[in-house]
């Protein structure tokens, strides 16, 4: 008897199969539940409301929108974790990035929550966590190692591109880079411990896993 957790083993080998209307849907409800997690969450715990560096303001806040993230790219490969991470990250770009006058911020946010949902894709079917059963401590390292490139991305944006754009040294971003990643290693901590307890539910499993089915 095959296990419900488990994903259909050709979809296993495609790296970007073409989104049928279902995993569209499927997208598009987990676009909407991340950006309702990052609204909550963030108005629960506003770690630096609002820190003016010249001609922007930088705020830090817990946002775990990613969980939706982490749960697309698990059942659903890389594509569809990168563009639900995307679609997931609106909320937080508006609140980080453009109701305070950076436009960069703004930009970028939703391209690095993409990149986490794509790395997590990979890195979870590098780990094999959709075929067989999964560890929590497995889950979670695959949460912890797929927001890399999101944080280098960040790295990039807060020593690169915003002190080009606005004229601001870079060494002014230091601090608040070093709470930002911080605050995101412990993001992916929480969610990756709530992703292994969602996922180790057969429900939970069956119901995600019908986004995927063949019609």
């Amino acid at each position: 008897m095959s296990n419900p957790t488990d994903v259909q083993p050709d979809r296993l080998k495609q790296g970007a199969a073409a989104l049928s209307t279902k995993n569209v849907a499927f997208i598009a409800i987990m676009g909407a539940l991340g950006n309702i997690l990052s609204w909550l969450s963030m108005s629960l715990t506003p770690l630096l409301p609002n820190l003016p560096l010249g001609p922007i303001s930088i705020s830090i806040a817990f946002d775990l929108s990613h969980l939706t993230t982490f749960i697309a790219a698990l059942y659903g490969g890389p594509l569809v974790g990168g563009l639900t991470g995307l679609v997931g990250g609106a909320v937080a770009a508006n609140v980080f990035g453009f109701s305070q006058g950076n436009f960069v911020t703004g930009f970028a946010l939703p391209i690095g929550k993409a990149l986490t949902g794509v790395a997590a894709g990979f890195v979870m079917r590098m780990l094999r966590l959709q075929t067989r059963r999964r560890h929590q401590a497995y889950v979670v390292f695959s949460t912890l190692l797929a927001y890399i490139p999101e944080g280098i991305f960040t790295l990039f944006i807060f020593l690169s591109v915003l002190p080009l754009v606005f004229r601001i040294p870079a060494v002014i971003f230091y601090s608040v880079l070093v709470g930002i990643l911080v605050k995101a290693s412990i993001e992916m901590l929480i969610e990756g411990a709530i992703l292994a307890a969602l996922s180790a539910n057969q429900s939970f499993a069956n119901f995600i896993n019908s986004f995927f089915k063949p019609s």
